[in-house]
């Protein structure tokens, strides 16, 4: 199974929370891009009108890989719903307004087109059992490779276990840039690895304290489909990852009166499942090494995760050299996760 091949493979289109306004304070923009990030993508624009690149609000990032559309904000001044760009790979448009700033609160979702290709037998024959008749299923809310990429969960638990000079050495074995500005800085400040991560910036850096939390919550979900499946007798397959484990059950339906909800760790987190707690001890990580004095920034808040999500409005193209998906995830939930759902 191959995704992904070309960006239009991959295609995601954001749905907002509600229909944008006629007049506000802030001007809302539907922003198309085809093999560039969110960020950079934000920063053509903000070079483009010279706009500070503060004031320009988003929902959520989206993929490089892929052909993406999404909405931002920029305060309602004059002369702003003129700009636009229709450019090969990036094109900006006026679609109405807003009374506040876009946030990941003024997303609802998103819409997703995939195609796969080259599918074997058992990929589809799994694909026509579990879309038999459905159009709704339901998946375990697994954070999946993109969160993890190169050492982020080695560089997040370094940071977190204070060990700076580790945190630096996984960074610059994950980018030639790192390495590179790591050298420099460091031969001028020699031994100063916290200098060294505060010249990185800090939605970066919160990236790897992120995929610290992520792995425990994979893991711990992936524990509680072990032991309630050997409990009741539930089938299941394991989806390897570069650093843990992913559980799916045979049959969707076995996944009801489960937990609703996990912790995604941080210092003030107040009760904790008792698979997160074990999961933590072996991480060799207490509750207070989430805060950070020497970076902050970095000190992170618990929040709560769902553990289940819906794959919605499920349609399905099957041809002799691909397949198509269509389908709907509620924010923050990854297609891929979906994929790896129906095909194995």
């Amino acid at each position: 199974m191959i995704i992904k091949q070309v960006p239009e493979d991959f295609i995601v289109q954001e749905i907002p929370l509600k229909e944008w306004d006629d007049d506000g304070p802030y001007a809302v923009f539907k922003l198309s891009k085809t093999n560039l990030n969110t960020e950079q993508a934000i920063d053509i624009v903000a070079r483009r009108f010279h706009l500070p690149q503060n004031t320009i609000k988003y929902s959520g990032t989206k993929d490089k890989h892929a052909k993406t559309s999404q909405y931002i904000s920029i305060p309602n001044k004059t002369g702003i719903i003129n700009i636009k760009l229709d450019e090969k790979n990036l094109k900006l448009e006026h679609v109405g307004y807003s009374d506040g700033p876009l946030s990941l609160g003024t997303l609802k979702g998103n819409r997703f087109i995939i195609t796969v290709r080259e599918l074997d037998k058992k990929e589809h024959e799994n694909l026509l059992i579990r879309t038999s008749k459905k159009s709704s299923i339901k998946i375990p809310n697994y954070f999946d490779e993109q969160r993890f990429s190169s050492n982020n969960y080695n560089i997040g638990l370094s940071i977190l276990k204070k060990d700076y000079k580790k945190a630096v050495g996984y960074m610059c074995e994950s980018s030639s840039v790192y390495a590179d500005t790591s050298t420099v800085y460091l031969a001028a400040h020699p031994n100063d690895y916290i200098g060294t991560l505060q010249h990185v910036s800090k939605k970066t850096l919160l990236i790897f304290i992120h995929a610290v939390q992520s792995f425990i919550f994979n893991e711990a979900l992936s524990n509680i489909l072990i032991e309630n499946a050997l409990k009741k007798g539930i089938e299941f397959y394991i989806i390897p990852y570069s650093i843990g484990r992913l559980v799916f059950y045979e049959n969707y339906e076995d996944y009801e009166d489960l937990t609703e909800s996990l912790e995604l760790i941080g210092f003030d987190t107040k009760s904790l499942n008792h698979h997160t707690k074990q999961l933590l001890e072996e991480s060799g990580l207490i509750q207070r090494d989430f805060i950070v004095r020497a970076l902050p920034d970095l000190s992170v808040e618990g929040t709560i995760r769902e553990c289940f999500v819906e794959v919605q409005n499920l349609e399905t193209e099957i041809m002799d050299d691909r397949t198509i998906l269509e389908f709907e995830l509620q924010k923050g939930a990854y297609a891929t996760i979906a994929v790896k759902a129906l095909f194995n």
